[in-house]
């Protein structure tokens, strides 16, 4: 089956655009605390998240700011494209739209060794552009049609100025997390994955130095904090 064409590149008028579709297709949908999230594919072309939020609710979480602010930063490269979101109010919901490039392919479920090239030049050029993940589990990158890896979800991202990438502590942090839930703990990707980093990276010596303790301590105190807890150390 051939890929859908390429979405225009900025409608006009996210309004009228989700009024007049007519090809919804539900992808997924959860409860977050307060708000229901649910996931569409619409007209082939985008992918649009709504948030749904109890007109009571004084506090919540705003990952639709997050999410669009790193994909305008990143403007296509290594993730989708963001056409912008609204906010609508009606009875007693707040709605937020979210609406997205839609990007053909599959979640990764698990890496493979061939996937490590490409894995290390996509958080290489997020960490490079001053952003963080803050999630880089497994099923984030998806695997498009041509091999190539893009990651999807932003919403728990958190962004530097654009002159400032990621530091080294920071950096170690997101990487010990790809580790146990990218990796599985996987010590021979791991092992494999971090010199194809940090030469995407151009760290230099000192900063990998820096990066590898980062991910270390991170590891140790997570684990150490399973302990304590009576779980399982590398749960």
């Amino acid at each position: 089956m051939n890929a859908p064409p390429p979405a225009p590149s900025v409608p006009a008028d996210l309004p009228g655009l989700l009024r007049d579709s007519r090809h919804w297709e539900l992808l997924r949908q959860r409860h977050a605390r307060e708000t229901l999230r649910s996931v569409f594919r619409v007209n082939g072309h985008y992918l649009v998240k709504k948030f749904e939020i109890p007109l009571e609710t004084r506090r919540f979480r705003r990952p639709w700011l997050a999410e669009d602010a790193c994909l305008r930063r990143l403007d296509g490269s290594g993730a989708p494209r963001s056409f912008g979101w609204f906010e609508e109010t009606a009875d007693d919901h707040r709605t937020v739209w979210l609406v997205k490039e839609f990007i053909a392919g599959e979640p990764v479920d698990a890496f493979t060794p061939a996937d490590l090239p490409a894995a290390a030049r996509l958080l290489a050029r997020v960490h490079s552009a001053g952003i963080l993940t803050d999630d880089a589990s497994a099923g984030n990158f998806l695997r498009t049609l041509d091999g190539s890896l893009v990651f999807l979800d932003f919403g728990r991202a958190r962004l530097r100025r654009r002159s400032r990438p990621c530091s080294s502590w920071t950096i170690g942090w997101e990487l010990a997390k790809l580790r146990r839930e990218g990796f599985h703990w996987n010590n021979a990707l791991w092992r494999a994955f971090l010199p194809l980093y940090f030469d995407a990276l151009r760290a230099a010596p000192l900063r990998r130095v820096a990066i590898r303790a980062a991910a270390d301590l991170s590891t140790a105190l997570r684990m150490t904090r399973k302990t304590l807890q009576g779980k399982p150390a590398r749960s």
